[in-house]
Protein backbone atom coordinates (compact mmCIF):
# COMPACT_ATOMS: atom_id res chain seq x y z
CA UNK A 1 0.00 0.00 0.00
CA UNK A 2 1.29 3.47 -0.90
CA UNK A 3 1.84 5.94 1.95
CA UNK A 4 -1.15 8.08 2.85
CA UNK A 5 -1.09 11.84 2.39
CA UNK A 6 -0.30 13.98 5.42
CA UNK A 7 -3.93 14.93 6.23
CA UNK A 8 -4.77 11.25 6.83
CA UNK A 9 -2.76 11.33 10.05
CA UNK A 10 -5.73 13.09 11.67
CA UNK A 11 -7.81 9.98 10.98
CA UNK A 12 -5.46 7.98 13.19
CA UNK A 13 -4.74 10.68 15.78
CA UNK A 14 -7.75 13.03 15.89
CA UNK A 15 -6.70 14.62 19.19
CA UNK A 16 -3.27 15.63 17.94
CA UNK A 17 -2.60 19.23 16.96
CA UNK A 18 -1.36 20.10 13.48
CA UNK A 19 2.17 20.54 14.85
CA UNK A 20 2.06 17.11 16.49
CA UNK A 21 0.80 15.57 13.25
CA UNK A 22 3.73 17.11 11.37
CA UNK A 23 6.08 15.56 13.95
CA UNK A 24 4.44 12.14 13.52
CA UNK A 25 4.78 12.56 9.74
CA UNK A 26 8.49 13.26 10.23
CA UNK A 27 8.88 9.98 12.10
CA UNK A 28 6.80 7.45 10.16
CA UNK A 29 5.41 9.27 7.13
CA UNK A 30 2.01 8.10 5.98
CA UNK A 31 2.42 4.33 6.40
CA UNK A 32 -0.88 3.03 7.86
CA UNK A 33 0.73 0.03 9.58
CA UNK A 34 3.00 2.39 11.53
CA UNK A 35 0.33 4.99 12.28
CA UNK A 36 -1.93 2.30 13.73
CA UNK A 37 0.63 1.67 16.46
CA UNK A 38 0.36 5.19 17.88
CA UNK A 39 -1.86 5.61 20.94
CA UNK A 40 -3.91 8.75 20.41
CA UNK A 41 -4.54 9.10 24.14
CA UNK A 42 -0.81 9.56 24.78
CA UNK A 43 1.45 12.44 23.83
CA UNK A 44 4.04 12.30 21.09
CA UNK A 45 6.97 11.78 23.45
CA UNK A 46 5.28 8.87 25.21
CA UNK A 47 4.51 7.21 21.89
CA UNK A 48 8.05 7.58 20.60
CA UNK A 49 9.47 6.17 23.82
CA UNK A 50 7.10 3.20 23.77
CA UNK A 51 7.59 2.37 20.11
CA UNK A 52 11.27 3.18 19.52
CA UNK A 53 13.08 3.54 22.81
CA UNK A 54 12.20 0.39 24.72
CA UNK A 55 13.81 -3.00 24.26
CA UNK A 56 10.42 -4.56 23.43
CA UNK A 57 9.21 -1.58 21.37
CA UNK A 58 7.44 -2.53 18.16
CA UNK A 59 9.76 -0.33 16.07
CA UNK A 60 12.96 -1.32 17.87
CA UNK A 61 14.22 -3.76 15.19
CA UNK A 62 11.93 -2.97 12.27
CA UNK A 63 14.57 -1.12 10.18
CA UNK A 64 16.88 -4.12 10.09
CA UNK A 65 14.01 -6.40 9.13
CA UNK A 66 12.95 -3.95 6.42
CA UNK A 67 16.46 -3.69 4.99
CA UNK A 68 17.00 -7.44 5.21
CA UNK A 69 13.83 -8.05 3.21
CA UNK A 70 15.06 -6.02 0.23
CA UNK A 71 18.86 -6.32 0.50
CA UNK A 72 20.27 -9.82 0.74
CA UNK A 73 24.01 -9.10 0.77
CA UNK A 74 26.36 -6.68 2.53
CA UNK A 75 23.58 -5.37 4.72
CA UNK A 76 26.03 -3.83 7.18
CA UNK A 77 27.51 -1.64 4.45
CA UNK A 78 24.06 -0.49 3.38
CA UNK A 79 23.08 0.22 6.97
CA UNK A 80 26.25 2.25 7.47
CA UNK A 81 25.48 4.30 4.36
CA UNK A 82 21.92 4.95 5.54
CA UNK A 83 23.16 6.04 8.95
CA UNK A 84 25.76 8.36 7.40
CA UNK A 85 23.13 10.04 5.23
CA UNK A 86 20.69 10.31 8.14
CA UNK A 87 23.30 12.09 10.24
CA UNK A 88 24.01 14.73 7.61
CA UNK A 89 26.57 13.25 5.21
CA UNK A 90 25.03 14.16 1.86
CA UNK A 91 27.68 13.65 -0.82
CA UNK A 92 29.57 10.48 -1.79
CA UNK A 93 32.77 12.07 -0.48
CA UNK A 94 31.21 12.88 2.90
CA UNK A 95 29.65 9.43 3.16
CA UNK A 96 32.92 7.78 2.14
CA UNK A 97 34.89 9.75 4.71
CA UNK A 98 32.51 8.59 7.44
CA UNK A 99 32.83 4.95 6.35
CA UNK A 100 36.56 5.22 5.54
CA UNK A 101 35.82 4.20 1.95
CA UNK A 102 36.60 5.93 -1.36
CA UNK A 103 33.64 7.80 -2.84
CA UNK A 104 33.92 5.83 -6.10
CA UNK A 105 33.36 2.59 -4.16
CA UNK A 106 29.93 3.76 -3.01
CA UNK A 107 28.36 4.35 -6.42
CA UNK A 108 26.74 0.89 -6.87
CA UNK A 109 25.43 0.95 -3.30
CA UNK A 110 23.85 4.37 -3.72
CA UNK A 111 22.30 3.36 -7.05
CA UNK A 112 20.83 0.25 -5.44
CA UNK A 113 19.40 2.28 -2.56
CA UNK A 114 17.91 4.69 -5.10
CA UNK A 115 16.37 1.82 -7.05
CA UNK A 116 14.80 0.53 -3.83
CA UNK A 117 13.47 4.04 -3.10
CA UNK A 118 15.22 4.12 0.24
CA UNK A 119 17.47 6.98 -0.86
CA UNK A 120 16.86 9.85 -3.26
CA UNK A 121 19.37 11.98 -5.11
CA UNK A 122 18.44 15.64 -5.08
CA UNK A 123 19.79 18.42 -7.26
CA UNK A 124 19.20 22.15 -6.69
CA UNK A 125 16.04 23.32 -8.44
CA UNK A 126 18.11 26.07 -10.03
CA UNK A 127 20.18 23.59 -12.04
CA UNK A 128 18.85 23.54 -15.65
CA UNK A 129 16.92 20.45 -16.70
CA UNK A 130 19.52 19.23 -19.19
CA UNK A 131 22.25 19.33 -16.53
CA UNK A 132 20.45 17.73 -13.61
CA UNK A 133 21.45 14.13 -14.29
CA UNK A 134 25.18 14.90 -14.36
CA UNK A 135 25.25 17.73 -11.84
CA UNK A 136 27.98 17.55 -9.22
CA UNK A 137 25.82 19.58 -6.84
CA UNK A 138 23.67 16.58 -5.98
CA UNK A 139 23.01 15.44 -2.43
CA UNK A 140 21.59 12.23 -1.07
CA UNK A 141 18.67 12.05 1.37
CA UNK A 142 16.79 9.20 2.97
CA UNK A 143 13.45 8.89 1.20
CA UNK A 144 11.79 6.84 3.94
CA UNK A 145 10.80 8.98 6.98
CA UNK A 146 10.88 5.99 9.30
CA UNK A 147 14.47 5.07 8.39
CA UNK A 148 15.43 8.74 8.44
CA UNK A 149 14.28 9.10 12.06
CA UNK A 150 15.62 5.74 13.19
CA UNK A 151 19.12 6.15 11.80
CA UNK A 152 19.28 9.77 12.92
CA UNK A 153 18.33 9.23 16.56
CA UNK A 154 17.93 5.57 17.54
CA UNK A 155 20.64 3.53 15.81
CA UNK A 156 23.48 5.28 17.65
CA UNK A 157 21.70 5.01 21.02
CA UNK A 158 20.79 1.33 21.12
CA UNK A 159 22.75 0.91 24.34
CA UNK A 160 20.22 3.15 26.08
CA UNK A 161 17.36 1.22 24.48
CA UNK A 162 18.78 -2.08 25.72
CA UNK A 163 19.02 -0.68 29.24
CA UNK A 164 15.41 0.59 29.14
CA UNK A 165 16.61 4.17 29.60
CA UNK A 166 13.94 5.66 27.36
CA UNK A 167 13.57 8.82 29.44
CA UNK A 168 17.30 9.50 29.18
CA UNK A 169 17.25 8.91 25.43
CA UNK A 170 14.25 11.18 24.89
CA UNK A 171 15.93 13.94 26.90
CA UNK A 172 19.06 13.46 24.79
CA UNK A 173 17.31 13.84 21.45
CA UNK A 174 14.35 16.11 22.25
CA UNK A 175 16.37 19.32 21.80
CA UNK A 176 17.38 18.19 18.30
CA UNK A 177 14.01 16.73 17.41
CA UNK A 178 12.25 20.04 16.71
CA UNK A 179 14.96 21.08 14.26
CA UNK A 180 14.74 17.63 12.65
CA UNK A 181 10.98 17.99 12.12
CA UNK A 182 11.41 21.44 10.63
CA UNK A 183 14.18 20.41 8.25
CA UNK A 184 12.41 17.26 7.05
CA UNK A 185 8.63 16.94 7.24
CA UNK A 186 7.77 20.63 7.49
CA UNK A 187 9.91 21.62 4.51
CA UNK A 188 8.56 18.65 2.54
CA UNK A 189 4.99 19.72 3.32
CA UNK A 190 5.72 23.31 2.32
CA UNK A 191 6.94 22.12 -1.06
CA UNK A 192 3.86 19.90 -1.29
CA UNK A 193 1.70 22.95 -0.55
CA UNK A 194 3.31 24.79 -3.48
CA UNK A 195 2.51 21.87 -5.78
CA UNK A 196 -1.11 21.64 -4.63
CA UNK A 197 -1.65 25.37 -5.07
CA UNK A 198 -0.05 25.24 -8.51
CA UNK A 199 -2.42 22.44 -9.55
CA UNK A 200 -5.33 24.55 -8.32
CA UNK A 201 -3.92 27.56 -10.20
CA UNK A 202 -3.67 29.62 -7.02
CA UNK A 203 -0.05 30.67 -7.46
CA UNK A 204 1.23 33.72 -9.36
CA UNK A 205 3.35 31.35 -11.48
CA UNK A 206 3.20 27.78 -12.77
CA UNK A 207 6.26 25.75 -11.70
CA UNK A 208 7.88 23.14 -13.89
CA UNK A 209 9.83 21.88 -10.90
CA UNK A 210 9.63 22.32 -7.13
CA UNK A 211 12.60 21.65 -4.90
CA UNK A 212 15.18 23.66 -2.97
CA UNK A 213 18.51 25.38 -3.54
CA UNK A 214 21.88 25.09 -1.87
CA UNK A 215 25.21 26.72 -2.55
CA UNK A 216 28.06 28.16 -0.53
CA UNK A 217 26.44 31.60 -0.41
CA UNK A 218 22.73 30.78 -0.12
CA UNK A 219 20.35 28.08 1.08
CA UNK A 220 16.68 28.27 0.06
CA UNK A 221 14.13 25.85 1.52
CA UNK A 222 11.56 26.05 -1.27
CA UNK A 223 12.20 26.87 -4.92
CA UNK A 224 9.54 26.62 -7.62
CA UNK A 225 10.84 27.42 -11.07
CA UNK A 226 9.55 27.76 -14.63
CA UNK A 227 12.40 27.96 -17.11
CA UNK A 228 10.14 28.71 -20.07
CA UNK A 229 8.36 31.67 -18.46
CA UNK A 230 11.45 32.71 -16.48
CA UNK A 231 9.50 32.85 -13.24
CA UNK A 232 10.71 31.64 -9.85
CA UNK A 233 9.23 31.43 -6.37
CA UNK A 234 11.55 31.43 -3.36
CA UNK A 235 10.27 30.17 -0.01
CA UNK A 236 11.53 30.21 3.57
CA UNK A 237 10.30 27.68 6.17
CA UNK A 238 10.39 28.41 9.90
CA UNK A 239 9.46 25.74 12.46
CA UNK A 240 10.33 27.82 15.52
CA UNK A 241 7.91 28.54 18.35
CA UNK A 242 8.04 32.33 17.86
CA UNK A 243 6.33 34.31 15.08
CA UNK A 244 8.52 35.15 12.11
CA UNK A 245 10.03 38.63 12.40
CA UNK A 246 10.59 41.31 9.77
CA UNK A 247 14.29 40.47 9.43
CA UNK A 248 13.44 37.02 8.05
CA UNK A 249 11.38 38.61 5.27
CA UNK A 250 14.25 40.87 4.25
CA UNK A 251 16.84 38.10 4.45
CA UNK A 252 15.15 36.00 1.77
CA UNK A 253 14.63 38.99 -0.53
CA UNK A 254 18.28 39.93 -0.15
CA UNK A 255 19.38 36.39 -1.11
CA UNK A 256 17.37 36.36 -4.33
CA UNK A 257 20.15 37.78 -6.50
CA UNK A 258 22.41 34.88 -5.46
CA UNK A 259 19.83 32.27 -6.40
CA UNK A 260 18.01 33.41 -9.52
CA UNK A 261 19.67 31.86 -12.60
CA UNK A 262 21.73 34.20 -14.71
CA UNK A 263 20.63 34.70 -18.29
CA UNK A 264 22.39 35.59 -21.48
CA UNK A 265 22.70 39.24 -22.39
CA UNK A 266 19.44 40.58 -23.74
CA UNK A 267 17.29 37.78 -22.32
CA UNK A 268 14.18 38.74 -20.34
CA UNK A 269 14.63 39.32 -16.63
CA UNK A 270 13.35 36.72 -14.19
CA UNK A 271 10.14 37.46 -12.32
CA UNK A 272 10.69 36.60 -8.64
CA UNK A 273 7.96 35.74 -6.13
CA UNK A 274 8.28 35.01 -2.43
CA UNK A 275 6.54 32.73 0.06
CA UNK A 276 7.04 32.30 3.80
CA UNK A 277 5.89 29.33 5.85
CA UNK A 278 5.75 29.57 9.63
CA UNK A 279 4.59 27.24 12.36
CA UNK A 280 3.90 30.17 14.72
CA UNK A 281 2.72 32.79 12.23
CA UNK A 282 4.12 36.26 11.62
CA UNK A 283 4.61 39.50 13.50
CA UNK A 284 2.76 42.58 12.26
CA UNK A 285 6.08 44.07 11.17
CA UNK A 286 6.79 40.93 9.13
CA UNK A 287 3.36 41.10 7.50
CA UNK A 288 3.92 44.74 6.59
CA UNK A 289 7.34 44.00 5.11
CA UNK A 290 6.00 40.98 3.19
CA UNK A 291 3.30 43.14 1.64
CA UNK A 292 5.94 45.38 0.05
CA UNK A 293 7.11 42.47 -2.12
CA UNK A 294 3.71 40.81 -2.52
CA UNK A 295 4.85 37.72 -0.62
CA UNK A 296 2.62 34.79 0.25
CA UNK A 297 2.35 34.16 4.00
CA UNK A 298 1.36 30.65 5.08
CA UNK A 299 1.02 29.69 8.73
CA UNK A 300 0.59 26.12 9.94
CA UNK A 301 -3.19 26.39 10.21
CA UNK A 302 -3.45 27.51 6.59
CA UNK A 303 -0.97 24.89 5.39
CA UNK A 304 -2.89 22.14 7.17
CA UNK A 305 -6.27 23.30 5.85
CA UNK A 306 -5.08 23.71 2.26
CA UNK A 307 -3.46 20.28 2.18
CA UNK A 308 -6.69 18.72 3.49
CA UNK A 309 -8.69 20.48 0.77
CA UNK A 310 -6.22 19.26 -1.86
CA UNK A 311 -6.76 15.64 -0.78
CA UNK A 312 -10.53 16.01 -1.06
CA UNK A 313 -10.25 17.52 -4.52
Amino acid sequence: MDPLAFPAIRDFLPRYTAAECVAVYAVVGGIPAYLEQFDGSQGLGANLKNLFMRRTGLFRSEPFILIGDVIQRETQTYEAILKAIATGQRTPTEIGNTLDLPASYLSPYLKQLEALRLVERRVPATVPRDKRRVSRKSRYHLADPYLRFYFRFIASNLDLVEQELSDVLWERISDQFRAFVGATAFEDLCREWVLTQARARRLPMTPEFVGSHWAADAQIDVVAINWYDRTILLGECKWGVDPVARAVIRELVDKASKVVPSGSEGSPAWQVYYAYFARAGFTEAARTEAATVGALLVDLEMLDADLRVAVVQ
